[in-house]
Formats: structure tokens, sequence, C-alpha cells
């Protein structure tokens, strides 16, 4: 089975552990970043299998990163996670990339699934 990358991009120092260590629970390998124009940079690098951002980011937030990428031609299977969540899906459903939704805070169990379900899809 092939290492699946999962780039984590979260200003809350707490959410990117929890879910570093949930994707590494899973035999994922993690990047992660604290902001959309680092997660942009890392992406050129090293495009992830997976990404998971948070709506609301500095510097550059979720959707700009989203909608920047996809400009690109660039589409990353993506779970944006927001205190927001009904604002978040109407701000990314015209995003092909976004596949869920996340309201924080979020289920580990059901972040687990969608993480899961995600990276076996993309194969």
């Amino acid at each position: 089975m092939m290492t699946k990358t999962v780039l984590i991009v979260d200003d809350q120092l707490g959410i990117r552990l929890l879910l570093e260590e949930l994707v590494k629970n899973e035999g994922h390998a993690v990047i992660s970043c604290e902001n959309g124009k680092e997660a942009l940079t890392v992406i050129e690098k090293t495009p992830p299998d997976l990404l998971i951002i948070d709506f609301r980011l500095p510097i550059i937030d979720g959707c700009t990163v989203i909608s920047n990428l996809e400009e690109a031609n660039t589409y990353i299977p993506t779970i944006m996670m927001s205190g927001l969540a009904e604002e978040a899906k109407q701000r990314t459903e015209n995003f092909t990339s976004v596949k869920e939704v996340f309201s924080k805070p979020f289920n580990i169990v059901d972040a687990k699934y969608h993480i899961n379900r995600l990276l076996t899809e993309s194969n």
C-alpha cells in the first residue's frame, strides 16, 4: 500500500496536532502549515493526496487557497474545516476539490472515517 500524504492547514496548533496524530495513526504521512500562504508553497513542491484546511486562516484563507489551486488546474481532494460550517458549505459549493466540510469542533471518529474514505478514493 502506498503511503498517502495529508496536508493539514490550521492556525490553531491544538487542531493541527490532533489531526496529525489521527492521520499518523492511520498510517499516512503528514505535512502541517499554519496559514494559506505556507500551504500554497508546500503544495507547489509536493502536492498532497488530501488537503485538510481551515476556512478562516491568516494571510490567505482556505477558500482563496482552493480557488488559486483550481485556477491552476490543481485538484486535491479537500476537507474544509470551519466553526461556521453552513457558511463554509455555501462558500465552497462551487469548488470541485472540496469533498467534505467539517464543523469545528469535529467528531474524531467521523474525521477518521472521511480522511480514510477520501484517501482510498484518490487511488
